[in-house]
């Protein structure tokens, strides 16, 4: 659990939708404008900030990660230059209508397959020819919680990537904790700048994942 919990409210369909709803400035600069909600769209999330769940950091070389003036997101940087960000949500498991036992091992596996096949419909009917390529979860520790790491890509019909995705999922019982990045081609406003930067921070992901104060 958060030592002390700051939540925002934000619409399901942002995380379903998107990456990432914008690039952002480390704390001290000018915040960017907040994703809008919709309260018609789904379950309701709330933002947990990483001032404070954020535990031991790890980055490569030369790179920096800290809370974000948006209190959702955690910035990712190179020798002062933003790479990308970490995206935050919480949402209670009561919102959700999964057929599961109620252990944290079947909440979970259910909170996965429902958001994959909710970003799969999306790019049906958004991008049909793009294809959707969906990891299976793996078990992870999300600081002390039981959790889950998750991923998918979409790509063109020729193998070439549109984005992909990196997220953990966790459950204390009464909410889903959702932590995700990942990367958006020619975008530069995705969460990751380009696919070696992805892969470069996944790893010292995994360790921040695991060191937070939940």
């Amino acid at each position: 659990m958060f030592a002390q919990r700051t939540f925002m409210p934000i619409s399901l369909a942002v995380l379903a939708a998107t990456l990432m709803a914008c690039s952002e400035s480390p704390v001290g600069s000018a915040p960017a404008p907040a994703p809008a909600s919709d309260p018609s769209a789904g379950p309701i999330l709330s933002a947990p900030s990483w001032s404070d769940m954020l535990g031991a950091t790890s980055a490569p070389a030369g790179w920096q990660v800290t809370p974000c003036e948006t209190p959702m997101l955690l910035c990712v940087e190179a020798e002062g230059e933003l790479v990308g960000t970490v995206e935050s949500f919480a949402a209670p498991v009561a919102d959700y209508d999964f057929p599961t036992d109620e252990s944290a091992e079947s909440l979970l596996a259910a909170w996965v397959s429902d958001h994959y096949a909710a970003i799969d419909r999306d790019r049906a009917i958004g991008y049909p020819d793009l294809t959707f390529s969906a990891e299976p979860p793996v078990a992870a520790a999300v600081g002390s919680l039981p959790g889950l790491r998750y991923g998918y890509t979409t790509a063109h019909a020729n193998g070439t990537p549109v984005d992909r995705a990196i997220g953990y999922v966790a459950t204390d019982g009464d909410y889903f904790y959702v932590f995700v990045t990942g990367m958006i081609s020619g975008d530069p406003s995705g969460s990751i700048a380009d696919e070696a930067a992805l892969n470069a921070f996944e790893p010292h992901l995994a360790k921040i994942i695991e060191g937070l104060k939940l």
